[in-house]
């Protein structure tokens, strides 16, 4: 055991990395802080002060997801230099610990980092917009009772675990490579879903969304199907399932990696 996972050889190895790389993840929370100000601060002044909780959790959505998958994309970018990947291969570390770093920094610190940066430009631009007109903040609660904005977490998990795979996968361009490949990927299930679903419903379909609910037409009305509330916790189980294989087969990728 003490050859895979040392706890005090871990903490040199997650010290050395933050200090090697810190104002490079400094600068890219800059960069994230500057795209949340425009995009959330240019409707809030097309909306006149005032941001819809649907319109904020459509910019959390895709900068999540967006930002998300290009930065666990280059966690493990000095594998693809052959300078930099013989100092990595050579730290008298285990892989797996060199594996703990990056996703701990990708998964955990980056969706803590991204809440608290979201929180503070979302909270700053509604303030600015609405001063002076006396109306009360209308600030998006991603962890509402409800739970309706939580499957975005669950989509991120899904997300990270394809970047992360083909961040170690791929040598070069990963974020693009791996783009195209679920591209191709998410193609094929639709193609696949699309005849299965018209075979198993004999009625006029108008919206098949994969995972997601169905739209039917019937005697010249609409209607929508969503999964059943016990189906939930069996999706859930699915995606953590899927995740996991894959975080599994971007350690044992890692592992192939040799000087």
């Amino acid at each position: 055991m003490n050859n895979i996972f040392n706890f005090r050889r871990f903490s040199l190895l997650f010290s050395k990395h933050t200090r090697e790389y810190y104002k490079t993840y400094l600068l890219s929370v800059a960069v994230l802080f500057g795209l949340l100000t425009a995009a959330l601060g240019f409707l809030c002044y097309v909306s006149g002060g005032a941001i819809q909780i649907k319109t904020q959790f459509s910019i959390f959505f895709l900068f999540l997801l967006g930002a998300g998958s290009v930065f666990t994309s280059l966690v493990f970018s000095d594998f693809g230099d052959s300078r930099k990947s013989i100092a990595m291969l050579t730290l008298p570390v285990s892989h797996f610990e060199k594996y703990l770093v990056a996703w701990i920094y990708s998964f955990v610190i980056f969706q803590l980092v991204f809440l608290l940066s979201f929180y503070a430009v979302d909270f700053l631009v509604l303030t600015l917009g609405s001063s002076g007109k006396g109306e009360e903040l209308k600030i998006m609660n991603v962890f509402s009772a409800d739970g309706e904005h939580l499957f975005v977490f669950q989509l991120y998990m899904i997300v990270h675990s394809m970047a992360f795979l083909g961040a170690i996968f791929f040598e070069k361009i990963h974020f693009i490579k791996t783009a195209f490949v679920v591209l191709i990927l998410s193609l094929v299930l639709i193609l696949i879903n699309q005849p299965m679903v018209h075979a198993l419903f004999d009625v006029k379909l108008q919206k098949i969304v994969p995972f997601v609910n169905l739209g039917i037409e019937e005697a010249g009305r609409y209607y929508i199907i969503n999964p059943l509330p016990s189906v939930k916790p069996l999706m859930l189980g699915l995606s953590l399932t899927f995740a996991v294989l894959l975080w599994i087969g971007a350690y044992f990728k890692l592992k192939e990696k040799e000087v």
